[in-house]
């Protein structure tokens, strides 16, 4: 695998974040502190994830870059963010704790990373809902970027067993989806909510 595919997907996925930290600042975007600190739990079970199941090169550095970038966003929510721990935050922790049992107990790496990618998708039904509703309430570039690099990612690790390839593969369904609704030519009069889960 060259260098340059693997700077691609480095690049494409720190862009995404730097997006989103941008969107923070300038206060387009209030992240939730509780969902922003369960979202870096899972970038951190992802990476173990990926890592210790043996995932392809490609795979690895975009979960190193989705690491990084949630805890730059972790940390954006500090400063600039709101505080609530609802039934999905409740929820996805729960899944969280379920999985660091599981560490404990048994070595299933890849048992962990598809329950902590499925905790990931539960606390993400709200985004896509908020998109389908508003469209101008997600940002195309963010998701953008991270499915480039996501699909880079996968392209990279065609050949390996499929087990190495699932966490591109999921990034690749999960914001390719993101960016089909946020790109929807459907209108509503709702406003768009103060908080979102870019993850």
């Amino acid at each position: 695998m060259s260098l340059l595919t693997l700077s691609l997907i480095a690049g494409f996925g720190s862009a995404s974040y730097c997006v989103g930290l941008t969107q923070i600042l300038r206060g387009n975007y209030r992240p939730n502190t509780f969902s922003r600190g369960i979202w870096l739990l899972l970038a951190i079970n992802s990476m173990a994830g990926v890592g210790f199941s043996h995932g392809s090169r490609a795979s690895l550095v975009l979960a190193v870059i989705f690491l990084i970038g949630n805890t730059v966003m972790c940390l954006g929510s500090l400063w600039k963010g709101s505080g609530s721990f609802g039934k999905l935050e409740q929820l996805c922790f729960g899944l969280i704790a379920l999985s660091g049992i599981i560490w404990v107990l048994y070595p299933l790496p890849l048992i962990n990373l598809s329950i902590g990618l499925f905790a990931h998708f539960i606390g993400g039904i709200p985004t896509f809902k908020n998109a389908y509703r508003n469209n101008e309430s997600e940002s195309t570039a963010f998701w953008s970027l991270f499915f480039i690099a996501s699909l880079i990612s996968l392209i990279a690790s065609i050949g390996s067993p499929l087990r190495t390839m699932i966490f591109p593969l999921y990034f690749v369904g999960f914001d390719g989806l993101m960016i089909l609704l946020s790109v929807s030519t459907r209108q509503s009069p709702l406003t768009s909510p103060p908080e979102r889960s870019q993850l």
